[in-house]
């Protein structure tokens, strides 16, 4: 009868956990134009069943995988409604369609510096797609190495993982990222699965962080009790689609988290979801991403729109300068080269020479060598 009594104290105990924390979920929403000013931000951009992760530090941008193929445009609208022009790093967390698909649209669309990843034996279309584009658009390669430190802005991170170079299992090579800002921390884990997990507690890994983006959608193929107990967050951020396939998350790690007093967000709920470091203390938002939705689904009118009624290469040469620009990429053109044709409007910068193209930091095109 003693042992009766003591599961059903148990089971109540865990369900105040689990109520407690879902009564600390509820976060105000921010007004999309008007971010307020913080010393770091951390944006979950809602990219349904993927992960897309934006870091910012005074106008210094990371950006952390960014969804399957068909949200690469979703991504490169969010970030340009945010403001951003030039990405210091992208990080490839590990070559799944969910994570790497949408990068190559960003790389073809934005100035990246740096790209970060792991090799692997993957040879998928849309993995190799994003190499290529990593290569064609003279972005510089880093392989992830553990206890390598970048800075950008006011903040930092480090490279947490993966250990060994050697998996049976593509979710365990995810590049793991530790942002510090001040006496904040993140946790970014892609889909590390427990065997991962346990490889960086064995190693001594310092996993401690304020949040916790829980590793692969919060399946309980993540997220063993040794790890959660040595990262110790506040906070988690869980990315999933909404009634997606996989039954993400599981409830053994929902409960897991409420059990230790976790106070868990997710994007199937709020959609894109926004922490602000002040380098002291954290607070959340979420962004209604309605209108990015819908300027993604405008962009890609306008741009199939386009497909059809592209002028031929001798129009070109009669509409447009000598010289042409893509303000992005920084990349100077001929203007009857095929990637004028193929550029988005916004994008394009015309010069009369070529002189002045370069003294403004352009570089000339390999393919038209204007």
């Amino acid at each position: 009868m003693g042992k009766k009594i003591l599961a059903l104290f148990m089971c109540i105990l865990l369900s105040v956990f689990i109520c407690g924390c879902e009564a600390d979920a509820p976060i105000e929403p921010v007004d999309f134009s008007l971010m307020p000013e913080s010393a770091m931000s951390v944006h979950y951009i809602d990219v349904m069943q993927g992960d897309s992760i934006l870091l910012e530090s005074e106008e210094h941008y990371v950006l952390i995988d960014a969804g399957e193929k068909e949200y690469g445009q979703t991504v490169c609208n969010y970030l340009d409604d945010i403001g951003v022009e030039t990405l210091d790093f992208v990080i490839a967390t590990h070559p799944h369609s969910d994570h790497c698909g949408g990068l190559k649209k960003v790389i073809d669309t934005f100035e990246c510096n740096s790209f970060i990843t792991v090799e692997t034996d993957q040879s998928t279309k849309t993995w190799i797609d994003v190499l290529l584009s990593v290569d064609e658009n003279e972005v510089n390669y880093i392989d992830a190495t553990v206890g390598e430190t970048y800075s950008f802005g006011q903040a930092s991170f480090e490279i947490m993982g993966p250990y060994s170079k050697s998996y049976d299992n593509y979710n365990d090579y995810s590049v793991v990222v530790k942002a510090v800002c001040g006496d904040t921390s993140f946790l970014f884990t892609g889909d590390a699965e427990k065997n991962a997990e346990k490889e960086m507690l064995e190693n001594g890994a310092d996993l401690k962080a304020d949040a916790l983006k829980v590793g692969h959608h919060g399946s309980s193929t993540s997220s063993c009790d040794e790890f959660l107990d040595a990262v110790m967050p506040s906070y988690a951020v869980i990315s999933c689609g909404i009634d997606n396939d996989y039954g993400h998350p599981h409830t053994e790690v929902l409960n897991a988290l409420a059990f230790r007093g976790i106070t868990t967000y997710r994007t199937d709920e709020l959609s894109t979801i926004v922490a602000f470091s002040d380098k002291k203390d954290i607070t959340f938002s979420y962004v209604n991403t309605e209108m990015v939705v819908e300027k993604t689904q405008a962009q890609e009118k306008e741009d199939s729109k386009s497909q059809t009624e592209k002028p031929t290469q001798k129009e070109n040469t009669t509409t447009y300068a000598s010289y042409v620009g893509n303000k992005n990429s920084k990349k100077l053109h001929l203007s009857t080269c095929q990637s004028v044709t193929d550029m988005n409007e916004k994008n394009k910068v015309f010069f009369d020479s070529k002189k002045e193209a370069l003294d403004l930091g352009y570089t000339p095109c390999k393919n038209c060598n204007p």
